[in-house]
């Protein structure tokens, strides 16, 4: 048979084997031995004949078990041949030792832990309901959450008063740039940080662009929306769009007395001090106007132009939102004076 057709035989077939083979060889060395007695003894002749016979006639019987053991042997064995398992000490696992018979003799059950299960007469008593607070307990409570509340707001400075020699050398300059302001009377605002002690009105940021509507500011705010116009928005205006002329800026908020963002608690916003101005549109003399809104995506050269001079306006103001820069600055340009400390600069 070829090795594809090779039966491996179990250890106890073999050995059966070996041993048929093994009687078969001690037996024909008896009969040799049996034959070479014949020629010495006559007498014994027939009763040597007699039991070769015989073992001739064992012999054959012999021959034929072992010829039956090995077909059976070599017969094709069962498909579901049990395989034997590795030993536990083979595979590292811990060698499982049988269970220890149980002891015939009856065990008395242990006694019951102490205390584990409650006893009908011992059942814990409800606990008692919290007494709830009267009217007069919460309403006390409530003030005492508050009162941190109010802690938590940040102090509202009173308005400050304008250096006179700065603000002369403001109004100085604003003029200068031929800007068309009114000065007003001090501006007490209706809750503590509101108001400008030294308002005024602009109507022209430079010559031919206006504000409309006119806004009430500081002369610092007004001053750095003149520079800004004068030294970004006209120059860049002629380079993305030389043919068309900036007329007026769409005033969105300048002083109005509220806190950031028009929240209802935080911080005071600039725009209650008069620092602040919020840019909403500019318009042309030809076309339509350029709305603000976000374009930081947008290709054209107006959306080159607003990116622009949004950016440079931080070369004037100190504080900066774009639009599109958060929630609450979507359709406007927000800048602001606010003074901070190193004169570090916001711009987004």
């Amino acid at each position: 048979m070829g090795a594809q057709g090779r039966v491996k035989l179990p250890h106890h077939q073999i050995a059966m084997f070996f041993d048929c083979v093994f009687m078969a060889k001690i037996v024909s060395v008896k009969r040799a031995h049996w034959q070479a007695d014949l020629n010495r003894k006559h007498v014994e002749t027939l009763w040597v004949s007699r039991n070769g016979g015989t073992t001739g006639h064992m012999l054959h019987r012999l021959m034929i078990v072992a010829a039956s053991t090995l077909l059976i042997a070599a017969a094709q064995p069962p498909q579901d041949v049990p395989v034997p398992q590795p030993k536990p000490e083979q595979d590292g696992a811990p060698v499982a030792t049988p269970p220890e018979p149980k002891s015939q003799e009856p065990s008395t059950p242990p006694p019951p832990a102490e205390n584990t299960v409650p006893k009908p007469e011992d059942k814990p008593e409800p606990a008692a309901k919290p007494e709830e607070p009267k009217a007069d307990e919460q309403k006390g409570e409530e003030q005492i959450s508050e009162e941190p509340k109010k802690k938590e707001e940040p102090p509202r400075e009173p308005v400050k008063a304008e250096d006179p020699e700065e603000l002369k050398a403001c109004l100085s300059q604003l003029t200068a740039l031929g800007a068309q302001f009114k000065e007003l009377p001090p501006i007490k605002g209706e809750e503590d940080g509101c108001g400008i002690a030294s308002p005024i009105e602009l109507s022209t940021v430079i010559p031919g662009i206006k504000l409309e509507p006119e806004g009430t500011m500081r002369c610092e705010t007004a001053l750095a929306l003149s520079k800004w116009a004068k030294d970004v928005v006209i120059p860049n205006a002629k380079i993305a769009m030389p043919d068309r002329n900036v007329t007026a800026f769409g005033n969105a908020s300048t002083y109005v007395c509220r806190n950031r963002n028009s929240a209802e608690t935080g911080k005071i916003s600039e725009h209650a001090k008069g620092s602040a101005v919020d840019i909403a549109t500019m318009t042309f003399d030809k076309g339509e106007p350029l709305v603000m809104k976000p374009r930081g995506e947008d290709g054209t050269m107006e959306g080159a132009f607003q990116r622009t001079i949004t950016t440079a306006a931080c070369l004037f103001f100190r504080t900066v939102l774009s639009p599109g820069s958060d929630a609450t600055h979507q359709d406007h340009l927000h800048m602001d004076v606010l003074e901070r400390k190193g004169g570090y600069l916001y711009c987004r």
